[in-house]
């Protein structure tokens, strides 16, 4: 009998852990738009009664967020021609499954047993999150609780940073009878109060502007299809410039790979450009080794102004394959901002939306613009696509400084 019921208690834990999973998902990322839920998860997570109870509302967390992964890897490989539907739908289902257990596996290892101090509670909380957080695993490191620090913590950078991760390990204690954990709890709270109360950034540089296109796939396999979309990314740029803009932001990897002849073709605009004093950011790949083929997924400053930055992460399995004879590279994670019309810019380039590694310079030294690249033509009616932005618009809060988004889909 005994037995019975603590079969029936273990049951009821893991539909707990299950049904909490998706609700915090859904509640802090889209379609919601709450991280401040994100501080539920440690409180949970504590509170259960064992590992596999744990391993549930983690992954469940996990799936559920990145549930986009599937079809997003159906039409990314099935576009490319890389992949039959089939096969590329199955390898996104074992990649989604995969992140999931990884990204749910320290929280696993590191669950604290019933008896454990508060102390310990807290370290092994800070412990898990930073290895979800930073590389290794921080490469698939998105939906990380972390989050929630650009949400209690605006403007305040690294110190918000460190306060949002107290406040995720003060949430992983359970509730004492003792005056420290209460002055604890008081002290983040007021702390967070005032941190909201305070100046919101201020707006992007007069005459920056962001431009969202929707030009699809780029059809990188012949010199005509190449022309055409210059042509159209030089229409789009012009009619920016004509309407007032000084700096036109274009979206990632949006001129594709470039090559001698894309250079001929932008030759004239560029000089024009320059002698305006008009400035152009625009993603593309540049050529890094002939055999085997790598690349840099770049964004490029030309016209007044000039620089360049290389995605510190692209894509995984998608477009960062270390082993595979086609790859992007990643770039040197030391990459100081961009000096764009005076203005000193932190950029980040797609799927560094999804990160907060990349992102270390401006918990440390505020940027001016926080600049973001993205090219979505393959998720941008999906969840992902939402939650990318929410993403990247927490670490500008957090940073204190206006974000300017660049899209294509």
């Amino acid at each position: 009998m005994f037995q019975t019921i603590g079969a029936i208690r273990n049951g009821s834990h893991h539909l707990l852990a299950f049904s909490a999973g998706i609700i915090i998902a859904l509640l802090a990322w889209y379609p919601g738009h709450f991280p401040i839920t994100l501080l539920a998860l440690p409180a949970l997570w504590s509170r259960l009664p064992n590992r596999v109870a744990a391993f549930t509302l983690w992954t469940t967390y996990y799936l559920v967020g990145a549930r986009d992964i599937p079809a997003v890897c159906e039409r990314f490989f099935v576009g490319y021609q890389e992949l039959n539907p089939g096969t590329a739908v199955a390898v996104g289902t074992a990649f989604w499954s995969l992140q999931a257990a990884v990204l749910a596996l320290p929280w696993t290892v590191l669950k604290p047993e019933r008896t454990a101090s508060g102390f310990s509670y807290a370290c092994r909380a800070s412990l898990a999150t930073l290895i979800v957080t930073a590389p290794p695993l921080g490469i698939i490191g998105w939906l990380s609780p972390i989050h929630v620090a650009g949400t209690l913590y605006p403007g305040w950078r690294i110190t918000g940073m460190g306060l949002g991760l107290a406040a995720l390990c003060t949430a992983s204690i359970p509730p004492r009878r003792s005056a420290a954990w209460a002055t604890c709890i008081v002290t983040l709270a007021g702390l967070a109060l005032y941190a909201n109360c305070q100046q919101p950034p201020q707006p992007p540089p007069a005459g920056w502007r962001a431009v969202d296109t929707i030009l699809g796939r780029f059809d990188q396999s012949s010199y005509p299809s190449l022309y055409a979309r210059t042509v159209q990314l030089q229409s789009i740029v012009q009619r920016s410039f004509a309407d007032g803009a000084s700096v036109v932001i274009l979206p990632e990897e949006i001129a594709g790979l470039w090559r001698p002849a894309m250079k001929l073709w932008w030759r004239a605009d560029i000089e024009r450009m320059r002698a305006a004093g008009q400035t152009l950011v625009i993603g593309m790949d540049l050529t890094v080794n002939v055999s085997p083929f790598r690349y840099t997924d770049s964004t490029l400053i030309t016209g007044a102004g000039r620089g360049r930055l290389d995605s510190r992460q692209p894509v995984p399995v998608a477009t960062w394959r270390p082993g595979g004879r086609i790859s992007a590279i990643r770039g040197d994670i030391n990459q100081p901002y961009l000096m764009i019309a005076g203005h000193r810019a932190a950029m980040s380039l797609c799927f560094e939306d999804l990160l907060w590694w990349p992102h270390w310079r401006t918990l440390l030294d505020k940027p001016d613009v926080i600049v973001s690249q993205s090219n979505g033509w393959f998720d941008s009616d999906l969840a992902l696509a939402n939650i990318q932005r929410q993403s990247i618009e927490a670490v500008a809060r957090l940073a204190g400084a206006p974000l300017l988004r660049a899209t294509n889909r």
